[in-house]
């Protein structure tokens, strides 16, 4: 529970914030792209990576091979799956620059809109999370005060009626 008093959670949230809004902004630009994305029919030419892979392909536009890589594979034309050698379905857009993906530019978009939305509210917990407890916080601390008994550290008003 000291975690979430602490002004580091402010900070994580802030970062969750932040990489949110990053992943909105690539969502959007992938629903764009998403609009004029065409097809192409290209190949797996490596996987690299050690923790996650990392897949190359290539592939032709009007008889110009290019080639690009992806973090995943989703467009695997053949029982082959997404090995080295297998046949891939490249999505690409040419606006404003050569963008490729083997995966739809809209379902990307969504993925991406999907972990912008979860990182946004996992930020705006972390937030509520702190300031309720820093409250909890605070009102246990005034209720100790008032019920504490003892000599006071003020010193007394004595009020003197004069007498008749």
């Amino acid at each position: 529970m000291d975690f979430f008093r602490s002004r580091g959670t402010l900070l994580i949230a802030g970062f969750l914030i932040s990489l949110g809004c990053m992943q909105f902004f690539f969502s959007r630009r992938y629903a764009d792209a998403a609009k004029r994305e065409a097809t192409a029919i290209g190949s797996v030419y490596a996987i690299g990576g050690s923790k996650s892979s990392t897949y190359y392909y290539v592939f032709k536009i009007d008889g110009v091979e290019h080639r690009g890589k992806s973090g995943s594979c989703h467009t695997s034309l053949t029982s082959l799956g997404c090995s080295v050698g297998a046949k891939v379905l490249v999505y690409y857009t040419l606006t404003p620059a050569l963008e490729t993906r083997l995966q739809e530019f809209g379902d990307a978009s969504r993925e991406m809109l999907f972990t912008c939305v979860c990182l946004n509210v996992g930020g705006l917990l972390l937030i509520v999370m702190h300031f309720i407890l820093n409250r909890k916080g605070d009102d246990s601390d005034e209720s100790e005060d008032t019920y504490e008994s003892g000599p006071s550290e003020e010193p007394e008003e004595l009020h003197i009626v004069p007498r008749e």
